[in-house]
């Protein structure tokens, strides 16, 4: 049976490189000497960390927790299909397994989806001090749409696949680019330096897929004055 739900895109994120590889130099513009280079963490506020109740539980425990959830979930007629009775088996032998433990299943499940939304509240959070700062960061240039002759806006991102191939990141790990001429990215996540005037503004911008559109939440936007391949 196929593991749904955050746990799996969890291990996914874990396996994705989060460092742009580096890319032959183009000519750019000298930068400023006010320019304030930046990574990715410094795009998140400081706060105090929110303990995952699944935290004491193993691996194996927190896939069966998600099989119980997911089994939950269903209605009575979606547990009656060929095709989930081998998940219904499954979450009545460890909702047995976690009982003889003493684990209260409730009450795990409850906190969690409250430890979620805790965390997705601090994900939309930005850092209010970089506002209208001229920065310089590295990431991965990934076009809001496709156009022969380039585009004028673009979501930079930490990691390759964002948006596309596994859930987007928080809204404090997108920053929208936007540039004042068109520009032609060689890939479709091209990794690249960018620099400009930053913005702590949030906003929600389409997303051209293969299959149709996504909208995705963005906490930052760039002013780009200079954009050019990474180098290291």
């Amino acid at each position: 049976m196929l593991r749904h739900g955050l746990w799996g895109f969890l291990a996914i994120c874990a396996l994705i490189t989060t460092v742009p590889a580096a890319a032959p130099g183009l000519s750019h513009q000298a930068l400023a000497s006010s320019e304030k280079k930046i990574v990715w963490k410094d795009l998140v506020p400081k706060s105090s960390g929110l303990k995952d109740p699944l935290s004491g539980l193993t691996q194996d425990q927190r896939f069966d927790l998600e099989t119980i959830a997911w089994v939950r979930a269903l209605t009575d007629d979606e547990r009656k299909l060929p095709m989930n009775s081998q998940g219904v088996e499954d979450a009545e032998k460890f909702e047995r397994k976690f009982k003889v433990l003493g684990i209260d299943i409730n009450k795990l499940l409850h906190d969690y989806k409250d430890w979620q939304a805790q965390v997705a509240q601090q994900q939309k959070r930005v850092v209010n001090e970089l506002d209208g700062q001229k920065i310089r960061m590295a990431g991965y240039l990934l076009p809001l749409a496709f156009a022969d002759d380039g585009e004028t806006e673009f979501l930079l991102v930490p990691y390759v696949g964002a948006c596309i191939h596994v859930p987007p990141p928080p809204p404090n790990q997108i920053v929208l680019v936007q540039l004042k001429k068109k520009f032609k990215a060689k890939d479709l996540f091209t990794p690249v330096w960018v620099s400009g005037l930053l913005r702590t503004k949030s906003s929600s911008k389409a997303l051209t897929l293969v299959d149709g559109a996504s909208n995705v939440t963005v906490g930052y936007h760039l002013e780009a004055e200079a954009i050019e391949n990474y180098s290291e």
